[in-house]
């Protein structure tokens, strides 16, 4: 296989790319690391293609890049060689050369890491889990519980994964007691297509240190449409950060 694939042609073909968090910049910089798993479920025809994707925080093109994986090859490929002060998306796909035959309505997700190095020292890691989608879709609601005392260092990641033209993703964020009370809510910033925001628990609720008062713990929420399962982080004034899917 030569040339670019274009990202619409792999989700065509029922190889849809998973979508992760990208970030590359004075604090943090991203690695995709990924293994070709064909070789052990495919042996006669082991070969396949990696094609990685990545866009801005606003869901523009900001590179592309293929590599060819033979038997048992793996990748590990530092993103900030290619797309240095780029934050936003990453979404990679990874295809046997030997084309296979999928069930109807069956697609194949490709298995790989996203590894995120702090210039602190701080090393952390998430699964792709979410695929890209050609139409827009309806977001459930995700939620997820902080550490009250590191409300100041605490925020979210959400990343788009609808590319359709008019895939914005739009909804609102809650913010909760752990026993369910709302203690706010808010209209989410809308997040073009492919693209990502990262977005501070203290600036989407100013107020979240009276409103959770003494209380150990507290929850974000969201939902509305074309929102990958979200990512919680901490990041403290030494440089440590942690990064986890909800």
């Amino acid at each position: 296989m030569s040339g670019e694939l274009q990202i619409d042609d792999a989700v065509a073909r029922g190889y849809p790319p998973a979508v992760l968090y990208l970030r590359n910049d004075e604090i943090v910089t991203t690695e995709v690391c990924a293994f070709n798993y064909f070789s052990v479920f495919m042996k006669d025809n082991p070969e396949a293609d990696a094609h990685i994707w990545f866009f801005d925080g606003a869901g523009r093109p900001a590179g592309y890049f293929h590599r060819e994986l033979g038997v048992n090859g793996q990748l590990q490929l530092q993103t900030s060689e290619l797309c240095p002060r780029v934050s936003g998306t990453v979404a990679m796909s990874l295809i046997p050369k030997q084309e296979t035959k999928l069930r109807p309505g069956r697609k194949v997700t490709t298995g790989y890491y996203a590894q995120y190095f702090s210039q602190h020292g701080a090393i952390t890691l998430s699964h792709e889990r979410e695929p890209v989608s050609a139409v827009s879709f309806p977001t459930t609601a995700w939620v997820q519980t902080y550490l009250t005392r590191f409300l100041e260092e605490s925020g979210v990641v959400l990343v788009n994964s609808c590319m359709a033209a008019n895939g914005s993703s739009v909804g609102t964020a809650r913010l909760l007691a752990v026993d369910g009370r709302a203690l706010g809510e808010l209209a989410l910033p809308e997040i073009p297509p492919m693209g990502a925001v990262s977005i501070a628990t203290t600036t989407l609720f100013p107020d979240a240190k009276r409103l959770i008062g003494q209380a150990e713990s507290f929850a974000l929420e969201f939902k509305g449409t074309n929102i990958a399962s979200p990512f919680s982080y901490y990041e403290f004034a030494n440089g440590k950060f942690s990064l986890h899917h909800f």
